[in-house]
């Protein structure tokens, strides 16, 4: 009888230490059989809390069950670092309070699918290498291979596997400082060499600063010499890499672009950009599009020194007062005094959205054979384009096909009476535009 007795106060024990232990939790996100889970720069994994737990211990592999624990925390959610591209991962918790760990959790796994790696950039190897004799470049080393071992640098020696190249080409003899400024998380080497793809010299490099930092090489260049730039993350795993912006500046360049952006400001678009050093530039022509590839001239813009030439930083603005009230591209050709042309990098800016059919410019004005006209309109329409007298007498009409925002319009005037017009854009449900005057010289 003592014997039993015992043996009930056990089991009791037993049930009521049991009946401490917490409950398991629930997988919130990745949502379970998820695809497409990118892993960089890391895959949060996120579950629900449960009441009076001191930490959570979390399992995950690539295959059922998963037994790897990747962490203990505190809170309801973990970071996971450095996962692989098109792969399954399995995953559970488990909560675990001052009597143990919670029972069965194992049956709350849940899977997600990381997405497939990202095509390599444009510059991977160095016969791609990005031109940045004019103007800054923004780049990254996601999806980017090794194209040559890493080389020692300040001591160190990083992993390339990401690098990617650039290059630029000297003018003059002087001096040229190439700036690399990396991201958040991005840990950048930065090396210049000499020459061509597969034939070029070791010139020197930079690996000074930890992750977010600046690195930096100034090199003295002689006229002519084309110089290639490596960009490599130094750490070796996914996580490591990241994007970054890169620059050459000196007075061997002919122009040093420090920056390029656009701002939708009221109905117009005002535009702004600076440079560190000019050589030999006659200006920039403005250039605009509504695609981003299919670009027209807008303005010309004069470089603010007469000779050309500046060692200084100047500061540049342009109002766009012809913008649709959408979505435009822009772009700057730099025009050297003795013909050559650079072209920047293109920017975005984000306008309003377009409501209604919209003639927003009509120029030149006087025209003598063409008229260049802007039209937004908010959906695909068939319009037409329509010139009265001054005594509203129909004079031209001409049928158009617009898309869904904006537009260019080539309208040929050449057989006009010189005078005064109106003009207007009709669509095909019966809304027009309100009436612009032009001359026709």
């Amino acid at each position: 009888m003592k014997k039993t007795f015992t043996l009930i106060i056990l089991f009791l024990s037993f049930t009521a230490v049991k009946a401490q232990l917490p409950s398991c939790s629930t997988n919130v996100s990745p949502v379970n059989a998820s695809t497409n889970v990118s892993p960089t720069p890391y895959i949060t994994l996120k579950w629900n809390p449960v009441p009076g737990v001191d930490h959570y211990n979390v399992y995950l592999d690539a295959k059922l069950p998963p037994t790897t624990l990747i962490g203990t925390v505190l809170s309801d959610s973990i970071n996971f670092y450095n996962a692989a591209y098109s792969t399954i991962y399995y995953w559970y918790v488990v909560p675990v309070n001052t009597s143990g760990s919670a029972i069965g959790c194992g049956v709350n796994t849940t899977s997600f699918i990381t997405s497939p790696p990202p095509p390599a950039p444009i510059n991977d190897d160095c016969a791609g290498a990005v031109d940045i004799s004019s103007y800054p470049s923004t780049g990254t080393t996601l999806g980017a291979t090794q194209s040559q071992p890493a080389d020692p640098c300040g001591g160190f020696t990083g992993s390339a596997d990401d690098d990617v190249w650039y290059t630029f080409t000297t003018l003059y003899t002087g001096s040229v400082a190439v700036n690399l400024n990396c991201q958040s998380g991005f840990d950048g080497v930065l090396e210049v060499f000499k020459g061509t793809c597969g034939s070029f010299s070791y010139v020197g490099c930079s690996d000074a600063t930890s992750a977010g930092g600046t690195e930096s090489v100034t090199i003295n260049a002689l006229v002519g010499t084309t110089y290639k730039v490596r960009v490599y993350s130094f750490g070796p795993n996914l996580s490591d890499r990241g994007g970054f912006t890169i620059s050459a500046t000196g007075s061997a360049l002919p122009i040093s672009l420090l920056s390029f952006k656009g701002e939708h400001i009221g109905n117009n678009n005002v535009l702004s950009w600076s440079t560190a050093t000019e050589l030999n530039n006659q200006g920039f022509e403005v250039q605009y599009s509504f695609n981003g590839s299919d670009f027209k001239n807008l303005a010309f813009i004069n470089s603010k020194v007469s000779s050309g030439n500046s060692g200084s930083i100047l500061n540049y603005q342009y109002t766009d007062t012809k913008a649709i009230g959408g979505n435009e591209y822009y772009r700057l050709m730099q025009v050297d005094k003795d013909g050559r042309l650079n072209y920047s990098n293109v920017i975005f800016v984000k306008g309003n959205q377009i409501n209604a059919l919209s003639l927003n410019a009509v120029y030149p004005n006087p025209a003598k054979d063409k008229l260049n006209l802007i039209i937004s309109s908010p959906v695909n329409n068939n319009i037409n384009i329509i010139i009265t007298d001054l005594a509203g007498k129909i004079i031209r009409r001409q049928a158009f096909s617009v898309l869904d925002g904006g537009n260019n319009l080539d309208f040929d005037v050449s057989a006009l009476p010189a005078g005064s017009y109106f003009i207007k854009a009709i669509c095909a449900n019966g809304c027009q535009t309100s009436v612009s005057k032009f001359v026709k010289e």
